[in-house]
């Protein structure tokens, strides 16, 4: 371990210091998997990563600042995902449905997106945010005109409807509910109750209602 600590403290290169900050990233991914935002820690992603604890501070000032650059990564590969399962002339419901399953498809992005702007962002630097933020409206854009097309909207209509739709997605998370019962025999009326707030559900029901509100007042 010593020695792994040692010639990251001697990398000095930029490809040498993005390579660090790539198995950094690769490392705090397996962990936040593992423990969740509550048990993960500067201190223990330091030991799993081999880097001294001092050395991880010179690529990330907080805990935050690593899972957000996390979750710009996994935020890049949802955009280039959306636009791929996405032809001309999709449906609402398709779409729809093609986003909810490309949003549970990667369970680390919408944990880190359910927590982005109530406790990831609050406590990162300002110079941290706005450089992420950057990044992501770049992605966001890319797909908004990629998208506007195949769902016949023009860019506001389609940048207003993925807004709203992210937003959804926020409040539409349900942590690990589903996998505390996922093994468990639910009577039929307890059953019937919770699917009034199945995620799937109220997410693609809801995004719909956005996107014929989105269609009904461009008439």
């Amino acid at each position: 371990m010593a020695s792994n600590i040692s010639q990251i403290k001697r990398a000095r290169t930029p490809e040498q210091k993005s390579d660090r900050r790539e198995t950094i990233l690769a490392t705090a991914k397996d962990l936040f998997m593992e423990a969740g935002y509550e048990g993960f820690s500067m201190g223990v992603l330091s030991k799993r990563a081999g880097v001294a604890k001092g050395t991880l501070y010179l690529y990330f000032g907080t805990k935050e600042e690593v899972l957000l650059s996390l979750y710009s990564q996994e935020f890049e590969r949802f955009c280039r995902n959306i636009i791929d399962g996405v032809s001309p002339g999709i449906s609402d419901v398709k779409f729809v449905s093609h986003l909810y399953e490309t949003s549970i498809s990667d369970p680390i992005f919408i944990a880190l997106h359910a927590r982005l702007g109530t406790v990831i962002e609050q406590n990162i630097s300002v110079n941290a945010l706005i450089s992420s933020k950057r990044a992501m409206a770049e992605h966001f854009h890319a797909m908004v005109t990629k998208l506007s097309e195949p769902l016949e909207l023009d860019f506001e209509q389609t940048l207003e409807a993925l807004s709203g739709i992210s937003a959804l997605l926020t409040g539409s998370y349900d942590g690990s509910a589903d996998a505390i019962i996922a093994n468990e025999v639910i009577p039929e009326d307890v059953a019937t109750f919770m699917g009034y707030f199945d995620m799937k559900v109220r997410f693609e029901k809801n995004a719909g209602y956005i996107l014929q509100g989105i269609r009904y007042s461009s008439r």
